[in-house]
């Protein structure tokens, strides 16, 4: 650790003051000296020659102008030395042994601090050491990862092939009522309704906000397992036997939340499956209890009429107001229906080009003349 200016102008004050003490025991000493040997020249006669006595082995003669310069210089010190030694001086003498011992307390402070650098020093670098073993572990984690995403992702392309390639084979095989009775015999019946809502909700899920354009293996695998379940609805035992199954009125709910919620112009091919399936289900007595005990089914159907362009998807979506207006037991189906489809607005509908949106919208004009004349 690097001594502080402060620390360095304490030690360099600590000599200058012992020089000095030291300059000025000499000088006492030397002038201690020169009095007594100017003591003894005073007594000696003067008339004594210039032999040194052996008793005066101690005494030696120097010229007169040297003695005068002598006494000039130690005059000058005498004028000098109490200008050195004032009394900031003599304090700091005084303050002497506890600058000394503060100092000492300061390098003991100071190797404490460095015995306190050399162990954090060793444990920055066992943290580096040790940081840069992670992140190797989490470069080999990272490759890890990627090699495990793509045989994640090419075992799901694996998988929506092969459930595209079986679920094609089951629409064409639900065709006939044969195929129909078997599929609804087995004991993975209600197992495959169950698949059928989840995969349709995480399909729409994944894609509501950036819907698919292009065809593709899970596509339709999608479409394979709504066209089964559509053809089982075109036979009177299917559609009664999803009407009366648990999971199987939950599909059917599952297909009106896809209805709602699906984006506009933008799913025609799998929106008019589904809405073949409603329509078939609103056949069945009790299907058409189950879907008009729904209470926003008629204003869903309202909005996506007006909203699609497509077609099929309007005719079938037609189909299903006049097969839900036909129950005569819910007027309340038909106020509603006249509240958000507006006679203008069918009138419309009944010079539509389409001939057969044509013919469906005169019938439901029909129906409710008729119905408004009975009641």
């Amino acid at each position: 650790m690097s001594t502080s200016p402060a620390q360095k102008s304490m030690e360099k004050l600590v000599e200058i003051v012992k020089d000095v003490e030291k300059n000025y025991k000499s000088l006492n000493e030397e002038w201690s000296e020169f009095k007594q040997n100017e003591n003894k020249q005073r007594k000696t006669p003067v008339n004594i020659p210039y032999t040194v006595y052996e008793k005066d082995k101690d005494f030696i003669l120097i010229h007169k102008n040297d003695l005068a310069r002598l006494a000039t210089e130690i005059a000058q010190l005498k004028e000098n030395l109490p200008k050195v030694l004032n009394r900031k001086f003599i304090t700091s003498i005084g303050r002497f042994d506890s600058i000394e011992e503060e100092v000492e307390s300061v390098r003991k402070g100071q190797k404490l601090l460095e015995l306190e650098s050399h162990h954090w020093k060793a444990r920055c670098e066992t943290a580096v050491s040790e940081c840069q073993i992670e992140k190797q572990e989490t470069l080999q984690l990272r490759c890890d990862l990627q090699n495990l995403s793509q045989q994640l992702s090419q075992q799901s392309d694996y998988c929506s092939s092969l459930g595209a390639a079986c679920c094609t084979l089951l629409w064409r095989v639900s065709r006939k009522e044969e195929g129909i009775e078997a599929i609804l015999g087995g004991s993975k019946v209600d197992e495959f309704f169950c698949i059928v809502s989840s995969t349709l909700d995480g399909y729409l899920a994944a894609y509501k906000d950036d819907w698919p354009i292009e065809p593709s293996d899970e596509t339709n695998f999608i479409l394979a397992l709504c066209g089964t379940v559509t053809n089982v609805a075109a036979s009177a035992y299917g559609r009664n036997f999803l009407i009366t199954n648990q999971h199987g009125r939950q599909l059917i709910d599952t297909f009106t939340v896809f209805l709602a919620e699906a984006p506009v112009k933008k799913s025609a091919v799998l929106k008019n499956l589904i809405l073949m399936c409603v329509y078939n289900i609103s056949i069945n007595q009790k299907g058409l209890k189950y879907l008009c005990s729904k209470p926003d089914i008629m204003s869903l159907l309202a909005w996506h009429l007006q909203e699609e362009t497509d077609s099929e998807n309007r005719l079938n979506t037609l189909r299903i107001i006049q097969s839900l207006i036909s129950d005569e037991d819910n007027i309340n189906i038909v106020h509603q229906l006249r509240e958000l489809l507006p006679a203008t607005y069918l009138q419309q509908l009944a010079v539509d080009r389409d001939k057969n949106i044509q013919d469906i919208a005169l019938e439901i004009v029909m129906d409710l003349r008729n119905i408004s004349n009975e009641s």
